[in-house]
């Protein structure tokens, strides 16, 4: 009696283990999707932005270039939205996961991939609420919404958990530069069953978000650039945009003229904007790292890359702090906390066609780019139907002909309001 049982418990986990094998495809893609913070579509290069984003451009011309792709208004949404394919993900009046809101993680790693995630989270801040909750092997997470980019100072209360334990981070913090890193370690070094795998890997940046900051090297790399003001940046993505053929149009343009402006208030406000682009530019850098390992360890051509922001402008200003150095020198430094600025968002292009676009749908209107090897074909293309961060999981999903949980009627799991894109 004692051998039939011990025979029945092999046969069964060995059923499970082919059953496990046999639900991911073979030769299943990578999937990387990298999500910047508050980034607007109209500032990245391959959008007629002026900063320059060669890696990000790149994904374009390999990939599809979507320009009609919309968020939600509040960032912890837009995440839950995009990890879930479901506006019903968190739990009323908090910012965290409902368990029948099913996350691509999850999902992916029952099906047999590694799941990695580095950067924001802002789903939750306690223990249950990490990424290795809900689906990621593993993962450097800051819980809160916000931080500081750079040092250790604790001007926004931020808890970083190392997997579920809560790591302190050194004076040399740089949160682009330590996501990416991060990232990289969780992806090369696995042990060989493990990188035997597909992964999904979830970078989520902090950049360009409040607060402003960055190296003074890389603030440098922008002097003087923003200097003849707001209107004339304006014109100049204007024009931009229309020469790579994504028409904005332009109306009424509610801001101050530069020239009104005292000179101290004209450097002031320049300053903020070179910050603004260092970080712009410093995400693409390390966006360029990650897939420099990808090419080397010849994973390029099999990975699905996304890259999106959670939204476009967040029109706050820094007021609230009293024991910073806000002085024009020290601006984007650790101890600095200064928000781009009312004038300067009122730039990001969020005009459509040749009516204003109010500020909720310029607030959710944001860049998206898919470049993927099984879109074979469309590379470089552009498309302009509306899309929604709802349709993300739906499209991963669909890439590798995996069914959702909630097409079971036995499952307790949300039903996707998402639709693939493809």
């Amino acid at each position: 009696m004692k051998k039939n049982y011990l025979y029945l418990v092999s046969l069964l986990i060995l059923l499970t283990n082919c059953q496990e094998q046999s639900i991911l495809p073979p030769n299943s893609p990578n999937f990387l999707v990298i999500l910047a913070d508050d980034l607007d579509y109209s500032e990245i290069g391959c959008y007629g932005g002026e900063i320059p984003t060669p890696h990000i451009d790149q994904l374009a011309k390999e990939g599809v270039l979507y320009t009609n792709f919309y968020t939600a208004k509040e960032d912890a949404k837009t995440r839950a939205m995009l990890l879930t394919g479901t506006s019903q993900a968190l739990i009323p009046t908090t910012n965290e996961l409902q368990k029948e809101a099913l996350t691509i993680s999850q999902l992916l790693k029952q099906a047999g991939y590694r799941t990695l995630m580095s950067g924001k989270w802002n789903l939750g801040q306690n223990r249950v609420d990490a990424p290795v909750e809900n689906g990621f092997d593993q993962s450097f997470a800051l819980m809160e919404a916000q931080s500081n980019h750079l040092g250790n100072k604790r001007y926004f209360p931020a808890i970083f958990r190392a997997n579920n334990n809560i790591q302190e981070i050194s004076e040399d913090f740089y949160t682009t530069q330590y996501f990416t890193r991060q990232l990289l370690s969780f992806l090369s070094t696995n042990k060989k069953k493990q990188q035997r795998k597909p992964f999904f890997a979830y970078l989520s940046f902090t950049a360009p978000h409040y607060p402003l900051q960055a190296s003074e090297r890389a603030i440098q790399n922008f002097k003087g650039q923003y200097e003849e003001g707001y209107s004339a940046i304006y014109q100049e993505r204007l024009a931009n945009q229309l020469s790579v053929g994504i028409h904005v149009g332009i109306d009424n343009l509610a801001i101050p003229a530069w020239d009104n402006l005292t000179k101290e208030t004209q450097m002031y406000e320049a300053k903020k904007m070179e910050i603004y682009a260092a970080m712009v530019h410093e995400m693409d850098k390390y966006i360029g790292q990650i897939i420099d390992y990808l090419k080397i360890a010849k994973q390029y051509d099999n990975t699905v890359i996304i890259f999106l922001s959670d939204g476009g402008i967040t029109k706050m200003e820094a007021t609230q702090f009293t024991t910073i150095d806000n002085s024009l020198e020290n601006l984007g430094a650790a101890n600095s906390i200064v928000a781009l600025g009312t004038n300067w968002e009122s730039l990001k292009l969020g005009n459509k066609g040749n009516q204003i676009k109010t500020d909720f749908e310029n607030t959710i209107k944001a860049p998206l780019i898919i470049r993927s090897p099984l879109l074979i074909g469309q590379e470089g293309s552009r498309d302009k139907k509306q899309r929604t961060v709802l349709d993300i999981t739906p499209t991963i999903l669909k890439l590798i002909n995996l069914p959702h949980p909630s097409e079971n009627y036995f499952e307790e799991a949300l039903v996707l309001e998402g639709k693939s894109i493809f």
